[in-house]
């Protein structure tokens, strides 16, 4: 008896272990620094040794979060599906950082999910400026 319940207590503490990593993290305020719609070509295949490139769209966008500056980019999943240009520059957003994304809030409650190409820290302003 005392055997069924240790396995039933382990497994209930594997259980609340286990979803506390799945808690997602709080949303935090950040400003939208630039705002940008960009685009690269790309090499869909190669034909008798010449390229067959396409043109992608994606949308960069760089926020300010705490001190912290994150570029990132968002690609559509298909090629003709339209850029979500939902701010502008100097915008308060409400952003979710991750470890390789941030997610931006839309105005419709929906997140814009951002795939986060460089990340750096911000110079500190000093108020006492010759």
């Amino acid at each position: 008896m005392t055997r069924h319940r240790t396995s039933l207590l382990c497994s209930l503490l594997a259980l609340l272990f286990c979803t506390g990593w799945v808690i997602q993290r709080g949303y935090v305020k950040g400003t939208v620094l630039a705002i940008e719609q960009r685009s690269r070509d790309r090499v869909l295949l190669y034909q008798v040794n010449t390229p067959i490139m396409t043109e992608d769209h994606y949308l960069a966008v760089s926020i300010e979060v705490n001190g912290m500056r994150y570029d990132g980019e968002f690609m559509p999943r298909r090629s003709g599906d339209p850029l979500p240009l939902l701010w502008k520059n100097d915008d308060v957003v409400l952003t979710r950082i991750e470890k390789h994304f941030f997610f931006l809030k839309r105005p419709d409650n929906k997140e814009t999910r951002f795939e986060i190409v460089h990340k750096s820290r911000l110079p500190k302003e000093s108020g006492d400026k010759p």
